[in-house]
């Protein structure tokens, strides 16, 4: 976490937890990295440490795709009956 301050940004804290949400973040991972993520790399280093051992030092650089998780909320009860623009973020 950085909070942006008039001295500069500032890190509040730092975690290496793994982000929550039912793995929904695994794909992006895998295809940022080419390949590999946190889960999978944790699993490895206990349960298979020679694939461990092959991850790369460092994240490639660019990263080799891009992508955001995207929550969507509503404040009202009732049934959703259409999502205008939910394919074009999907």
């Amino acid at each position: 976490e950085i909070i942006l301050t008039d001295e500069g940004p500032c890190l509040v804290e730092m975690n290496c937890r793994a982000l929550g949400g039912d793995g929904l973040f695994l794909p992006l991972c895998s295809a940022l990295t080419g390949g590999y993520h946190q889960v999978g790399a944790a699993v490895d280093a206990y349960l298979n440490p020679k694939q461990f051992e092959r991850l790369p030092d460092k994240h490639p650089s660019p990263f080799l795709a891009a992508g955001q998780c995207v929550d969507l909320v509503s404040y009202n009860t009732g049934t959703v009956k259409a999502t205008p623009g939910y394919e074009v973020i999907k």
